[in-house]
């Protein structure tokens, strides 16, 4: 069984709920559907805590997968995949540039100096290990990262998620009562 949730949006109507001081029995506020509860203890926490960077980019590292992989990838090829996670797209998982564009190999040998050869044979190794994959849709061709190992965001597109749902890194999340364990 897959440790992934898919959460169903439920549209709810818009309610109007009046906050009444039983004292005085006058309204203080209304609350609508969808309003939050900010608590003291939530408050508290954001008094105490500060956000770092708050406006660069990061990419989420699963914990699991990252210790296989260290004693999985040669040099050259956790160098070429720190290289190419810069390049991480939201959501779907497509290795593009700022502009949209997808990255190619051409762009990867321009920026890392490697000739055709060598980055073809890296990312083809990436590949093989279940890291990355190739694909090519409606004659454009991309760069995807195994959202299993590196994601940005909180959410997945399902597609990405059935690409890579038979590799090895998918299974270190396979659950077996209620605890994740590795097999």
């Amino acid at each position: 069984m897959e440790n992934i949730k898919k959460r169903k949006v439920k549209k709810m109507k818009n309610k109007k709920y009046n906050v009444v001081n039983p004292d005085t029995n006058q309204i203080v506020t209304t609350i609508e559907t969808g309003d939050r509860i900010l608590r003291n203890k939530s408050i508290n926490f954001l008094e105490t805590t500060s956000e770092l960077n708050a406006k660069e980019e990061f990419i989420k590292v699963f914990v699991k997968p990252m210790i296989k992989l260290s004693s999985t990838l040669s040099n050259v090829e956790a160098w070429i995949l720190t290289y190419l996670l810069q390049y991480l797209d939201y959501t779907s998982g497509v290795l593009k540039h700022p502009n949209g564009f997808n990255l190619t190999l051409e762009d990867i040998m321009c920026e890392t100096d490697l000739k055709h050869s060598h980055t073809y044979n890296i990312i083809k190794k990436l590949c093989d290990k279940g890291i990355i994959a190739k694909c090519k849709t409606e004659g454009n061709k991309y760069i995807v990262v195994n959202p299993y190992i590196f994601m940005k965001g909180r959410r997945v597109n399902n597609t990405l998620i059935d690409l890579f749902k038979e590799t090895q890194w998918a299974h270190i999340f396979k659950t077996k009562g209620d605890y994740n364990e590795e097999f």
